[in-house]
């Protein structure tokens, strides 16, 4: 753990039990959500591949660097890190060990005695309009532009849809700032973004979901978001009837 104080509206939920440890984790593999992995001189960004609740073990990725996994390798305390759905999830394993997962090298190490995470208050997301749907644009860190659909919609964050590898494997932590949600008759709300949790979308293919978080919403914007996610429940809440 970082040791860093977490906002009065969070609370810590340690799992202890190798069995929900397991399958918690085992969530995560099957929902291929990047994880950091701090091996005491750096950082890599991993997905889990398999997770074995009898052996109390898992496996993770290899990197992409040999000289990265050799210090992996060397490391006699890994601590992981990730924010799913904008949950923040930590948790510190042994030394890990080198096997084959389908045929390619990767990672072996024990389940942690527990695994933290950092609930902070959650909000309401709404889906958003699949025909016609809002869109947002800004530009990554490089200079490149972007435009890229809205996929759900809450006051915390928003989640994003690409077909663009590039952007897909950007950095967990990333920041975009002054990115315009573009919301048809609610007008352009411009916000800071910070990304989260990318994943493949649930029904495959090259389509790639984008979990963002908001660094700040100014009480403007707030408004525009919360008129906005109340007006889509109450057309979703009508075509369910």
């Amino acid at each position: 753990m970082t040791g860093e104080a977490e906002p009065t509206d969070s609370a810590d939920f340690g799992l202890r039990n190798p069995l929900e440890i397991g399958t918690f984790l085992r969530e995560l593999a099957t929902r291929q959500d990047f994880l950091t992995v701090d091996y005491g001189y750096g950082q890599i960004v991993t997905r889990l591949l398999h997770v074995d609740t009898e052996s109390k073990t898992f496996i993770f990725d290899y990197g992409a660097l040999r000289p990265v996994n050799h210090a992996v390798l060397a490391a006699h305390k890994l601590r992981f890190g990730a924010s799913p759905d904008g949950v923040r999830i930590e948790f510190t394993t042994g030394m890990p060990s080198e096997v084959s997962h389908d045929s390619a090298p990767a990672f072996e190490v024990a389940l942690p005695k527990v695994l933290f995470r950092m609930q902070r208050r959650e909000y309401f997301r709404v889906e958003t309009p699949v025909v016609d749907p809002y869109f947002c644009s800004g530009q990554l860190p490089d200079g490149q532009s972007f435009r890229l659909e809205l996929h759900d919609l809450s006051l915390g964050g928003v989640a994003l849809k690409t077909q663009d590898e590039n952007i897909a494997n950007l950095e967990v932590g990333l920041t975009l700032n002054n990115v315009v949600l573009h919301l048809k008759e609610y007008g352009g709300v411009t916000l800071n973004l910070q990304l989260v949790s990318p994943r493949p979308h649930p029904g495959g293919g090259k389509l790639f979901i984008l979990g963002f978080r908001f660094l700040s919403v100014p009480a403007q914007a707030e408004k525009v978001l919360q008129q906005l996610i109340a007006q889509l429940e109450i057309r979703r809440g009508a075509l369910l009837r």
